[in-house]
């Protein structure tokens, strides 16, 4: 599935007609695409992330096709400006139905014995505390509203581990935990909250320091089940279904999206 592929699809369902939502991560990869997806169908969309260049461009995409999107420069490790992309979305819009947190890192892939405080403190800011800080601040308004739905961009890495990648998986089951946590306190007050679990995914933050070689990467994705990456549109479309009142019914899941790696 590519780009097109999805616009295509989405032409077909405006099932986020008059919902507002907020991504964080927005600037590239599996952020950029959902941010585009969600507008497609029929949603206002806050788009941050660290880069205004690349946000400009998302909301450029995004209105160009007739969509509605405002952006704001947000570092999700700064408390304030997760308070403020919040406050974005309810001063423009009015309320906030759908959030998508999806900012994170990598970190530095290395032996446990190897790392310390300083690659601990880079990796587990933005990826816990930005998430829980994110979701703190997010179901302050849905709860208030009664709705909501908040998916946690996680990882197949939440549920199972990788060699010299410590921190990283550390990180992404507790994602995975408060998602579960969080769903209990909050699915009788009218918000559900998922993570997504993407797998071996084609995008910047995958090429990034992973892989030896091109020729690497290839031989490992020949490997897989699926035998290849998957797009980040295909992770877009599994988080336009979570923000979608077509899963009213689902809570407290870490979604794998990873063509069975995991159990492979």
């Amino acid at each position: 599935m590519n780009a097109s592929d999805t616009s295509t699809d989405s032409s077909h369902f405006r099932q986020l007609e008059g919902k507002v939502a907020l991504v964080t991560g927005a600037s590239s990869g599996i952020g950029r695409a959902t941010a585009i997806l969600l507008a497609q169908r029929g949603a206002k969309v806050i788009v941050t992330a660290r880069r205004r260049t690349e946000l400009d461009e998302v909301v450029a995409a995004i209105t160009a096709a007739g969509g509605d999107a405002t952006s704001l420069v947000v570092d999700v490790t700064k408390e304030d400006d997760i308070a403020a992309m919040v406050r974005l979305a309810v001063d423009t819009y009015g309320k906030l139905d759908i959030a998508f947190n999806n900012a994170g890192t990598e970190g530095i892939f290395a032996p446990l014995v190897e790392q310390n405080k300083e690659r601990f403190d880079m990796v587990f800011e933005p990826n816990v505390r930005g998430v829980f800080n994110s979701m703190k601040y997010e179901a302050e308004v849905m709860l208030k509203q009664g709705f909501g739905s908040i998916i946690n961009n996680a990882s197949m890495g939440g549920v199972i581990g990788f060699e010299n990648a410590s921190l990283y998986i550390g990180t992404k089951h507790a994602v995975i935990g408060i998602t579960k946590t969080a769903s209990i306190e909050w699915f009788r007050r009218g918000v559900r909250v998922n993570a997504l679990c993407p797998g071996l995914i084609e995008t910047p933050f995958h090429h990034r320091g992973i892989w030896p070689s091109v020729e690497a990467q290839h031989a490992f994705a020949a490997s897989t089940p699926a035998g290849r990456f998957g797009s980040a549109e295909e992770m877009a479309t599994v988080v336009a279904f979570l923000a979608s009142d077509d899963s009213s019914y689902v809570s407290g899941h870490a979604l794998l999206a990873d063509a069975g790696y995991s159990i492979a």
